[in-house]
């Protein structure tokens, strides 16, 4: 589904969540109740296959009636042009696959908690007769804005429908059988139980962070599960206190009978597992089970007792007759092999499909046929991995004698490789991908504030173009948590400033600004009278500059100087003309409009002096007419931003 697109008229999708085996989940917005959602479409390729259909539409109706607080709620079910799909709430955090790679290890009580929060969900959908049957990490999401951590069980009921299509057709249940229990390997339907063993699983994983077998491919993993032992958490981790080795033991144990009956006796079980009184429990071993599925031939009870009853003696035959019976046996033995193999090699089989398999899994399934392998032709192929089967000749299906021979068409792998966005991903999630291709990976780490650490921020090879991926160099800059440093400013000398351009400094260079008033009768009045910090010191962008405006003379004082100086020699009110040469700087990205504004004894700061425009570095000379012992000031302001200050004396 494409960004814009509208689903079901109502909801608008936004970009891709992720895809699953079964279904692609897009981000979308609610345009009815302004809401972000989840919406969950049965993949294309699956829209022709009726019995999933069926089911995907069936569950989802079913499960739109739970309500609990670890279950992410079904808003809404629908379809749309043929494509059904599924309205769930969106929950803003990693599913518990990635929360388990990004916080290992997670403490043990933490640990718990998110296990009880996922029994708790599972335990409600049993109690309305719903089983999971795909319980993983990437079906359980976590919002990591709660505090503690609240985790929602996704997917309820869908499972099904994927869980009857066979995992040796593909590979795409790999992530699933690494959680599917025995009795579901061997063809049994799932049960109350199969979600405990999967439970059992999860456990493991959030104690590890690896799960317990691993395998090339589904078929491998899933006879781990039946035939071998769980992996001694003890040697991974000698820490871990017995009575949670226990659950994790208990609930993956081979034979259903031997776990937890419910996933609520299993809660109940964890909800006391790190108290000290059970710290001395015995290590939980399953007993050993006989598989009833397979048979031993028993020896007859009477044998012995017949070996001590004598029989009647027969007359030994002589050696001459019997070489003469062996003689006439063996032409009639070697008649009916002739028979045999003439009928059998009339007989017919059919040709298995290999699609996809490997040369050697192929080899296998030819063998099982009663057909052998012959030439081995190789190709390139954009959807097949390399190394495996991209068609048999003859193709699947056809009939062929038994022995015949059936060619291999195998893959080279993708000759091109369209390269997809890789800007905005995490790269955890597709540098496996990556590697697999055979890109040779560069990486690069830049400090940003606009992606969240570890996410692709740049490629060297741009989204779309087609490339032969075998030692091509890609470079990746990841994304990494900015340092941010303080940024400094040098305090400038103010003297002579006015209010409003003391004001303007301190907005231009990200200064608080704390003003007080006071009289003097040496400043003129709204021109500085000192200033905290000093001029030239340096502080932080965000500092407070302390400044101290004139109130011009205290009037009471004024009254007795006037008094006083009424004698004075009238010589002291004379003026004297003082020059001062500055250099306006050219602002090359903006207005170069210019007022200087100059305080004496016949002007006012207050007043522009002199307007002009410059085109360059302009030098000016200003003339100050000033009264013996006055001081002058001037400001230069361009944008009504002050570019220049300063003070003359005479």
């Amino acid at each position: 589904m494409e960004k814009g697109y509208l689903v079901g008229g109502r909801y608008e999708i936004l970009g891709t969540l992720g895809e699953g085996g079964m279904a692609n989940v897009y981000l979308a917005n609610d345009t009815l109740l302004n809401r972000k959602v989840a919406v969950k479409a049965l993949r294309y390729d699956l829209q022709d296959d009726e019995s999933v259909k069926r089911r995907f539409g069936r569950e989802a109706k079913a499960t739109s009636g739970l309500s609990n607080p670890n279950i992410v709620n079904v808003l809404d079910v629908g379809n749309d042009n043929g494509v059904q799909y599924i309205v769930i709430e969106y929950v803003d955090g990693p599913n518990l696959k990635k929360y388990i790679r990004t916080h290992f290890p997670i403490p043990y009580h933490e640990v718990v908690d998110i296990m009880r929060q996922i029994c708790m969900a599972v335990s409600d959908a049993h109690e309305h007769g719903i089983i999971h049957r795909d319980l993983k990490p990437e079906n359980i999401l976590v919002d990591e804005k709660k505090d503690p951590i609240q985790v929602k069980v996704s997917d309820f009921g869908i499972a099904l429908a994927l869980s009857e299509r066979s995992i040796t057709r593909t590979n795409s249940l790999l992530g699933s059988v690494h959680y599917m229990s025995p009795e579901q390997i061997k063809g049994r339907p799932a049960t109350v139980l199969s979600d405990v063993y999967a439970l059992g699983i999860v456990l493991f994983e959030l104690l590890t962070k690896h799960v317990p077998f691993t395998g090339d491919t589904a078929v491998t993993v899933a006879l781990k599960h039946s035939k071998e032992e769980m992996p001694d958490l003890k040697k991974i981790d000698p820490d871990i206190p017995q009575p949670l080795e226990n659950v994790v033991l208990k609930a993956t144990a081979k034979d259903p009978d031997q776990r937890y009956q419910s996933v609520k006796e299993m809660c109940k079980d964890l909800n006391t597992c790190l108290m000290p009184e059970r710290s001395d429990e015995p290590k939980f071993i399953p007993t050993p089970v006989n598989d009833l599925e397979e048979t031993r031939v028993m020896e007859p009870m009477d044998a012995k007792r017949e070996e001590n009853v004598s029989a009647p003696q027969k007359p030994k035959m002589s050696r001459k007759k019997k070489m003469i019976l062996m003689l006439s046996i063996i032409p009639i033995v070697l008649i009916l092999f002739v028979i045999a193999m003439v009928i059998k090699s009339n007989q017919e089989t059919t040709v298995p499909d290999l699609f996809n398999l490997t040369v050697k899994q192929a080899n296998v399934m030819l063998k099982s046929s009663n057909l052998t392998a012959g030439d081995i032709s190789k190709e390139n192929d954009d959807d097949v991995e390399a190394g495996h089967v991209i068609k048999s000749v003859p193709a699947k299906g056809l009939k062929l004698k038994n022995g015949a021979s059936v060619n291999l068409v195998v893959s080279l792998g993708a000759k091109y490789y369209k390269m997809p966005k890789l800007v905005g991903q995490d790269y955890d999630d597709v540098s496996a991908n990556l590697k697999k291709r055979g890109f040779k990976i560069k990486l690069r780490y830049k400090a940003t504030n606009e992606y969240a650490a570890g996410i692709i921020m740049k490629q060297s090879i741009e989204s779309g173009k087609k490339v032969v991926t075998k030692d091509k160099p890609l470079t990746i800059t990841i994304a990494k948590t900015k340092t941010v440093k303080p940024k400094t400013v040098k305090v400038r000398d103010l003297t002579g400033y006015n209010l409003k351009s003391i004001q303007d400094y301190a907005t231009e260079e990200h200064l608080r600004l704390d003003t007080s008033y006071a009289y003097s009768s040496e400043i003129e009045e709204g021109l500085l009278v000192s200033q905290s910090p000093e001029a030239n010191t340096t502080i932080n962008q965000g500092a407070t500059l302390t400044v101290v405006i004139s109130k011009g003379p205290d009037p009471e004082k004024s009254s007795d100087s006037d008094n006083e100086n009424s004698n004075d020699d009238t010589n002291s009110n004379a003026t004297k003309t003082v020059t001062k040469d500055i250099t306006i700087p050219y602002d090359t990205s903006g207005d170069n409009s210019i007022t200087i504004y100059i305080s004496d004894a016949t002007h006012s700061i207050n007043s522009p002096y002199k307007t002009m425009t410059i085109s360059e570095d302009t030098p000016v000379t200003l003339s100050f007419n000033l009264r013996d012992g006055q001081t002058g000031s001037y400001i230069v302001e361009r944008d009504n931003k002050t570019v220049l200050g300063g003070s003359v004396n005479r």
